[in-house]
């Protein structure tokens, strides 16, 4: 094997006893196949690469971008144990010009495993099978693959720890309603979100994986063969996400526990991430907001904003005499009702159909003054459940960062869906 490039290591972590730390990355190339061996010390890490060249008319060292950056194999983008370690490149494929360029060197990172990268993948076709990338572009295929609409689930993390951050809406904010008071509040933790809400091609794998029955596989309204995979799933309860009282399951009472062969308890079987589950209202608001004080995301408070972030009642939800009814939505095409997830624009942190498409679940009771409550669980007990975002079928202003709205945790209806939370600490 002759020797290729230079080498670097880096380490990306918080403070910790003993920390993830890499060190002797070599890097040489066989064929087509770039290795590039190194050794991880200390505790567990999350490890990623970037291949870097030297521009010599600038003086620096700069990635090759991250479009380059695929075709990678063996210890990377996921957890990895402490030992001698090795990564496998194939250049050829992604850096075709450049396969036996002398000038690069690779940059292995290693993060703590509770200070994870920006983006995790993990597969719903195989078993506990998790990813990590630094970015969306670092994602194989893109975020918007379809893949990460069907076959996997792709979640962002949102920088949330100790960050004080305004829940609710100003009383200048057209639209608001009482229950929206505005009030300061924290998260302790970082934590993922889904991209996108949980598709029905999605919902349909983990209720396979149960052994349910093709009703229970396939729930929701719009189900229209050509294009139900992509599109949210909905007609599915709290209740029947999670479990009731009946089952022993009651948040914030019994904590994250769930009711065996659910959704949630077949995702977290099939993955490995016993954190997964739904987000509480703040979670969800702070991933929605995305650091943005306005009615809307992308930064206005006008309700014509709404017609590029979501889909509501009046840029295709209600058009041509769509309703809740079961002929009609059996047959609706993605044009009209739900839209598939990523047709509209995401917010800043790139999370696509938080307004608008359909309301989403969130883990907590519904209380209408919200403040002095805490943001990491709730009220202690209530009656009906949270949900937001507001749907295909409801007006721009019941579709604010800030609306809030909910009902029975038994509701089965086709404006409600949901979205899947995580902790930013993996096992």
């Amino acid at each position: 094997m002759k020797k290729l490039i230079a080498i670097s290591a880096a380490c990306a972590s918080i403070a910790a006893v003993s920390a993830p730390v890499v060190s002797d990355v070599s890097m040489s190339q066989a064929g087509s196949t770039v290795t590039i061996g190194y050794t991880l010390s200390g505790e567990p890490g999350i490890v990623t690469v970037d291949i870097q060249t030297n521009n010599a008319a600038r003086g620096v060292w700069e990635s090759i971008g991250a479009e380059r950056l695929t075709f990678f194999g063996g210890d990377v983008n996921r957890r990895v144990e402490p030992g001698a370690r090795s990564i496998t490149w194939k250049p050829r494929k992604a850096w075709p010009d450049n396969i036996s360029s002398k000038n690069a060197k690779a940059v292995v990172t290693a993060w703590a495993t509770n200070a994870p990268p920006d983006y995790m993948v993990t597969s719903l076709a195989a078993s506990n099978t998790v990813f990590f990338y630094t970015s969306a572009e670092m994602i194989p295929g893109g975020v918007t693959n379809d893949l990460y609409k069907t076959e996997c689930l792709v979640m962002r993390k949102c920088p949330a720890a100790n960050v004080q951050w305004r829940m609710g809406s100003p009383t200048t904010e057209a639209n608001r309603k009482s229950s929206e008071a505005p009030h300061v509040v924290a998260l302790a933790d970082d934590y993922y979100i889904g991209v996108y809400p949980v598709t029905q091609r999605q919902y349909e794998m983990m209720m396979n994986a149960v052994g349910a029955n093709e009703a229970a596989r396939r729930p929701s309204g719009f189900k229209l063969e050509s294009d139900y995979a992509t599109r949210p799933v909905e007609r599915v309860s709290y209740e029947v996400l999670r479990g009731s009282s009946a089952d022993g399951v009651v948040w914030p009472d019994t904590g994250h526990a769930v009711k065996q062969n659910t959704f949630l308890d077949s995702v977290r079987r099939h993955t490995g991430l016993d954190g997964l589950d739904l987000p509480t209202e703040a979670q969800w608001e702070f991933a929605c907001r995305a650091g943005c004080g306005t009615a809307y995301y992308n930064g206005e408070n006008g309700s014509s904003a709404l017609d590029a972030l979501g889909r509501y009642r009046l840029n295709g939800g209600y058009a041509d005499g769509v309703n809740e009814s079961s002929t009609v939505t059996a047959t609706c095409t993605a044009e009209n009702g739900t839209s598939k997830v990523g047709t509209y624009l995401p917010n800043s942190w790139g999370i696509y159909d938080m307004l608008g498409n359909v309301q989403e679940w969130c883990l907590d009771w519904y209380q209408d003054n919200l403040g002095g409550v805490s943001p990491e669980t709730g009220p202690d007990t209530g009656s009906n459940r949270v949900y937001r975002g507001g749907g295909w079928g409801w007006s721009a202003a019941d579709c604010r960062c800030a609306s809030r709205a909910s009902n029975s945790p038994t509701t089965v209806w086709p404006k409600i869906g949901f979205r899947l939370a995580c902790p930013a600490e993996i096992p």
